[in-house]
């Protein structure tokens, strides 16, 4: 089989579920979950389930390939990339969660009103979120070195 059919099979793989996910009328995403209500667009949705599995496919193709194949690496550092820019988004997240919000509760009529603060906690500690970003930063530029010496010089 041809080297580079085979790659495009795999891209089909993982790119099919996402086809008929996006080939929806709504341009929004409904997640009922308990009493909470996310509402997702739909091309964050399928970026992140494109993202997720290819950098998992390609990043075990590659360290079975031990980085010996140049067209793997490329396509892994691309969906690394990918992860890192949805890391990104997570972390911005995590820290509008993580905000100081304060609301006023009402006491009854004879009574002042008074300002109480509510405390939000965020998803992740910050210092976690921004060493995992580092992480996958290093996997693209070992990615990129190893790539660059496996390259045979003719």
């Amino acid at each position: 089989m041809n080297r580079y059919l085979k790659e495009i099979l795999w891209l089909i793989i993982i790119l099919l579920p996402c086809v008929f996910l996006y080939s929806s009328e709504d341009s929004t995403i409904d997640i009922n979950v308990d009493d909470t209500y996310f509402v997702m667009d739909r091309f964050s949705l399928v970026f992140l389930l494109i993202a997720i599995p290819g950098f998992l496919i390609y990043g075990i193709r590659t360290l079975i390939n031990k980085f010996r194949d140049k067209f793997i690496n490329i396509v892994f550092i691309l969906f690394i990339i990918l992860v890192a820019l949805l890391w990104i988004e997570a972390i911005i997240i995590n820290d509008r969660i993580g905000s100081d919000g304060s609301m006023t509760i009402y006491p009854p009529l004879s009574a002042e009103p008074q300002k109480t603060k509510e405390e939000y906690y965020p998803i992740a500690n910050h210092t976690i979120m921004i060493t995992i970003e580092i992480i996958l930063i290093a996997i693209a530029l070992f990615t990129a070195y190893k790539t660059g010496k496996n390259k045979k010089i003719s």
